[in-house]
């Protein structure tokens, strides 16, 4: 274990605030999750949560884990096939699809793609209960609810 010189003191709620420093280097921003373990009676250890989803294509159906990360099966063949060409899998993006409207915050995107991400979810799991839907996304009931209510709002408009 490294020791950082860091010390933070919990407020009177419990909470504790992960310096930027270590927030930066280990790439965790406001509001990612974050999971905790016990290694000890001494040691409590915090690592940034990573969902059950490819890391290529988000895809949450038939995904294994390897080497730190969940690939779908379909990015594991892709992946596997030695005679795909550069042309074949790279497709640039124009700077408007990165980045559709520059004068939005990294906050708003963020929301945005992940009610994108729910509403996936809920094609794939029909049936699937608020509880089920936060598992699947990696994310909490609440923050599911949100993202309905503003679904539920946009299909209105």
């Amino acid at each position: 274990m490294k020791d950082t010189g860091m010390i933070r003191s919990l407020d009177s709620l419990g909470r504790i605030v992960v310096p930027v420093e270590i927030r930066m280097t280990r790439n965790i921003d406001i509001g990612d999750p974050i999971e905790f373990f016990i290694l000890n009676d001494e040691i409590i250890v915090l690592r940034k949560y990573t969902s059950t989803e490819c890391t290529f294509c988000r895809s949450l159906d038939h995904v294994s884990y390897y080497k730190d990360q969940f690939i779908c099966n379909s990015c594991l063949k892709e992946l596997g096939n030695p005679e795909r060409t550069a042309d074949e899998t790279v497709q640039l993006q124009s700077p408007a699809e990165v980045n559709p409207e520059p004068g939005r915050g990294g906050r708003r995107s963020k929301t945005e793609e992940m009610s994108k991400r729910l509403e996936k979810a809920i094609e794939d799991h029909p049936y699937a209960n608020q509880k089920e839907l936060a598992e699947v996304l990696g994310i909490s009931q609440a923050r599911v609810s949100q993202l309905k209510r503003k679904l539920n709002l946009l299909s209105r408009s």
